[in-house]
């Protein structure tokens, strides 16, 4: 009776130490999906993830957006006429800001719209105020804290001059560089080049104008 009171207490304890070691296991593994869940919602926060001496940090997802400021300089490059023919120019440096939105289609394709007011003064001490308000499409990319969009935009331009208004197509491209602060905000310089077309009801004395601008911009991401 003892031997077999004793095997089943041996039994018994078996099936208690198996019970506890799969306790264990389940507890290791649950802890493991776990710790990689909350990784890869650290990832998707874009908080850093140490890995040896690597961080990394979250790609841009559909339906992300960003809000951006900039303030800068305005530069008048040349100006020509219908012929191409090179007019003179009579602008100085001027300055320029903008407020930006935009909306991520992928993690790298995105589309928004923008305002600007920019304004330069001439030789003859006036001052010519151009206000573009345009649609843009972007393609960024991207490199551990580095995120350098590049962007096309399509739009009008209010253009005012010493008592006279016009109003004109307006085109930019823009290349920019930014680094990621933290996961709210990025800091950088965008540069750009814009057309400005001043079409009359005269053919022969419509004139474009090419401007350079150059902005330090700062980026919240939501």
């Amino acid at each position: 009776m003892k031997s077999i009171r004793t095997t089943a207490k041996n039994a018994a304890c078996a099936r208690a130490f198996a019970l506890l070691c799969m306790t264990l296991c389940a507890g290791v593994v649950g802890a493991q999906e776990k710790r990689g869940a909350d990784d890869d919602e650290k990832i998707n926060e874009g908080l850093p993830i140490q890995e040896g001496q690597m961080e990394h940090y979250s790609i841009y997802s559909p339906g992300d957006r960003t809000f951006s400021i900039s303030l800068g300089l305005l530069v008048p490059m040349a100006f020509v006429d219908s012929k191409y023919h090179r007019l003179k120019n009579n602008m100085d440096l001027g300055g320029s800001g903008s407020l930006s939105y935009s909306y991520y289609l992928t993690s790298s394709l995105f589309v928004g719209g923008e305002i600007q007011i920019s304004f330069n003064a001439t030789l003859g001490k006036h001052f010519v105020f151009v206000i573009p308000i345009s649609a843009h499409v972007g393609y960024q990319f991207i490199y551990r804290r580095f995120e350098f969009p590049l962007v096309f935009s399509l739009g009008g331009a209010s253009q005012m001059y010493n008592g006279y208004d016009l109003y004109g197509m307006y085109v930019k491209t823009q290349a920019s560089g930014y680094y990621r602060f933290n996961q709210e905000w990025s800091f950088g310089v965008n540069t750009s080049f814009w057309w400005l077309p001043q079409w009359t009801s005269e053919p022969d004395k419509n004139s474009y104008g090419h401007f350079f601008v150059v902005t330090a911009a700062a980026r919240y991401h939501f």
